[in-house]
């Protein structure tokens, strides 16, 4: 019986070769859109999860939306909350790292307590965990810094410079993180030695330091228990500053995907891309359900004659899911062949690692099976009830082609709303999407972002900065250099305490954001002075000085700048190590245009400005239009003189702008893609409807021509019952996708909105791919010879 089943269905698929195809090139497009994406979304949910006590870990959060806190809190917690079982602290610097002829700054190099082995999975492949993070200047590889500092040698042992100062030996070599790890750790150092190393106090303070904090709290315990003690540990402290602290723990397995400290909207593309993964499988079920439906009648009088030689119900259904089940499988070993070679092309794209073997685990095998029998049952059920119940009778009287026709056609146009109504949905959101990102590439930032590139000199001393602008500033080809604590974009501002004598009525809330700049600052980025004039660091006075933003006015409710005066708390310590609260007050001698301090998600905040000081780090330069190579060339030239031990290292503040919005131009990317690959599935279903209905109105056709009708007739007789569908899925989803895109857009403070012009370009698109989908057969339908559609009758 098995064998006859089969040897059924493969002559079947022979006989109907067109729809074979197509199934299976809808099948496994959808599948492989289905892997891809369920490998994505898998990789998102699952990140920080590969450390045993995932669900113990919290980090502590010190102020709002600021991942970092003081190096001395976590540590005194630890000794206060007896529910707090461990404390780690990372401190994340960008060192220039030498070993003989490599050379490098580093981006993910981090100090870190010897107790992140106890906290976090970290395993080593050399070395011992329980001292590596205990000798003096000891530091911790990955297997990646191993192979490109020490290749071919065994890295036990070997030395390191760090920034050219001071040298570092490796005690350990760990594997490689996961990409799903919310930090990418190439080297860990002993946390004892990063005063020294850093060049200030990172370790003592309750109020700065910049230091990642995590609790393992002990099991059960519920981070909401620990931070219902917060306020009575505030009072406890007696603290100046805790006024504006805003302790909070966030569960290591929410850090990624429910804040945006790491990136924005990951729980929303999450969703999304899960919602996309099962909708394109959808898409590929309805176009087998739609023209196995549409062939139904012409498999009716096999039907026929198998039930009168004694086939059941039973019999006939499990002949039919059969045949489901085997495209299935089919579409499935396609994609196994498929997917593969697309994994290296979509990492790229998504900017991710996947492995596909991660899904080949026991748990998502089942989900796998469990899977694809919903497939099978959402495709081939209701073909095999439809086939199934045909009556022998009234099949081999020839009277089951009206009943089928008269119980399929509102199903299979009810199918093709669905298919059309999502394509129409995805095609409005790719829209959104690229204008959006459009929108932000292009909108009036308040500054120049032109031929401008910066320069970290951080780790410089405060005279060789002030040499290498000087000189800098000399180049023909440079109009002007400034330097500043951050530069505009990169949302990095001082976070100070507001003298609470300047606080606006009833603000209990005195932080304050403040950036650091000289008096080049406004000219290098074309920032406009709206009032008053600039700082002038040839005033002795100026040192003490403010500038502050429209925001600011219209946060202290200020008009003009007569008589107006602001400070911040700076900190003096005593002997003891104690420290108490040291008011700078200063004049605000100008007025400055808002500008994007930070991205296009947030608001623009009230900003104070202050002359910079040895924090200043940044040097930006705005160079002249057609001189950028020569003057880049100059400029490595000064470079090498200032800072023989450092490589040249620069970025355009354009080039920084790009990476800032780098995700979200990604995830577009990826939903655009995702977005054609659903179109491509529904026009698929559609040309096969197109086919089947042109090959079963052949005679008809031949009859109108015989009578008179014009080609153009019937290609628009045709053409029009494809057309009311595709228009009733352009109603249902233009308020569908208008929800879901204004939804997604309440991220951004700055955004478009949303034209009809959208949606007529969406629906327009949907209205000319089924027209050009359905056109090659009703063309081909009525250039067809009349007499040959008529000869068998």
């Amino acid at each position: 019986m098995f064998t006859n089943y089969i040897k059924i269905t493969l002559r079947s698929l022979y006989r109907y070769k067109l729809y074979t195809v197509i199934n299976l090139i809808g099948l496994t497009l959808g599948l492989t859109c289905g892997l891809l994406i369920t490998a994505y979304v898998f990789d998102e949910l699952t990140y920080d999860r590969f450390h045993q006590n995932a669900d113990r870990i919290v980090l502590l959060q010190q102020f709002e939306n600021n991942a970092t806190s003081g190096g001395k809190l976590g540590t005194d917690i630890k000794q206060r909350f007896a529910q707090v079982e461990q404390v780690v602290r990372l401190k994340k610097v960008r060192p220039l790292l030498t070993h003989q002829t490599t050379s490098a700054y580093e981006d993910n190099f981090f100090f870190a307590d010897s107790t992140a082995f106890d906290v976090f999975t970290l395993p080593l492949v050399q070395g011992n965990s329980r001292t590596a993070l205990t000798e003096q200047y000891g530091v911790v590889i990955s297997e990646a810094m191993a192979q490109k500092y020490f290749p071919g040698q065994n890295p036990l042992g070997q030395r390191i410079r760090y920034d050219a100062k001071h040298t570092l030996h490796v005690t350990g070599v760990m594997r490689n993180l996961p990409g799903n790890s919310h930090h990418h750790i190439d080297f860990l150092a002993n946390y004892a030695n990063a005063n020294e190393l850093v060049g200030y106090d990172v370790t003592t303070n309750l109020w700065g330091g910049s230091a990642w904090t995590y609790l393992l709290l002990a099991p059960g315990t519920k981070p909401e228990a620990v931070e219902a003690q917060f306020p009575a540990y505030l009072k406890q402290l007696n603290d100046p500053n805790v006024g504006v602290w805003k302790l909070h723990l966030i569960p290591l397995t929410d850090l990624y995907l429910k804040t945006d400290l790491i990136a924005p909207n990951r729980l929303t593309y999450v969703t999304i891309f899960s919602i996309v993964a099962l909708l394109v499988l959808l898409l590929a079920a309805f176009n087998y359900v739609n023209l196995a439906t549409a062939r139904a009648t012409g498999r009716a009088k096999e039907v026929g004659v198998r039930k009168v030689l004694g086939s059941t119900f039973g019999q006939l259904t499990r002949q039919f899911m059969g045949e489901t089940l085997l495209f299935i499988l089919l579409a499935l070993s396609l994609t196994a062949l498929i997917v593969p070679a697309l994994v290296p092309a979509f990492n790229q794209l998504a900017e991710k690692n996947l492995v596909l073997s991660t899904l080949f685990t026991p748990t998502y095998g089942l989900w796998l099976l469990v899977g694809i029998g919903l497939l099978c049952l959402m495709a081939g059920g209701y073909p095999a009830f439809v086939l199934s119940s045909f009556r022998p009778a009234s099949v081999l009287k020839g009277a089951v082609g009206q009943a089928t026709s008269r119980k399929t056609p509102l199903l299979r146009q009810s199918l093709v709303i669905g298919q059309f109504a999502v394509s129409i949905v995805m095609i409005v959101a790719t829209l959104v999407v690229y204008t959006q990102l459009d929108y932000i590439q292009h909108k009036q930032l308040g500054y120049n972002r032109e031929q401008v590139l910066v320069m970290d000199l951080r780790d410089a001393a405060e005279p060789v900065k002030l040499r290498f602008k000087e000189q800098v500033n000399r180049l023909a080809g440079v109009v002007v250099a400034s330097r500043s604590y951050s530069v505009p974009g990169s949302g990095a501002l001082i976070g100070d305490k507001l003298v609470s004598d300047y606080a606006p009525a009833g603000v209990t809330d005195l932080s304050m954001s403040r950036q650091m700049i000289d008096d080049d600052f406004l000219n290098t980025f074309d920032i406009k002075l709206k009032q008053g004039r600039n700082l002038d660091a040839s005033r002795p006075a100026d040192r003490k000085a403010f500038l502050v933003n429209e925001a600011a006015m219209a946060y202290f409710g200020w008009k003009n700048l007569k008589g107006k005066m602001l400070g911040y708390y700076t900190f003096e310590y005593d002997q003891t190590g104690n420290y108490r609260e040291v008011p700078q007050r200063g004049p605000v001698v100008g007025v400055v245009a808002d500008y994007h301090q930070k991205n296009l998600r947030n608001t623009i905040e009230p900003l104070t400005f202050s002359l910079a000081d040895g924090a200043a780090g940044m040097l930006s330069v705005k160079v002249r239009p057609g001189a950028v190579p020569a003057t880049v060339r100059q400029i490595e030239g000064l470079w090498k003189q200032s800072f023989p031990d450092w490589p040249f290292d620069y970025e355009f503040i354009d080039d920084f702008f790009t990476r800032t919005y780098r995700t979200d131009v990604r995830t577009g990317q990826v939903f655009g893609l995702f977005a054609a690959l659903a179109v491509l599935i529904s026009c698929l279903g559609l040309f096969g409807l197109a086919t089947f209905i042109a090959e079963s109105r052949t005679k008809e056709i031949g009859v109108r021509k015989v009578l008179g009708a014009s080609a153009t007739s019937i290609v628009s007789l045709l053409s029009r019952d494809f057309l009311k569908p595709v228009c009733i899925a352009i109603v249902l989803a233009v308020p569908v996708s208008w929800w879901l895109m204004t939804q997604w857009l309440q991220d951004f403070a700055y955004k478009i909105s949303i034209d009809w012009w959208v949606f007529a370009l969406a629906g327009l698109l949907a209205v000319s791919i089924a027209l050009l989908t359905v056109s090659f057969q009703s063309v081909k339908a009525a250039l067809m010879n009349p007499a040959k559609s008529l000869q068998n009758e």
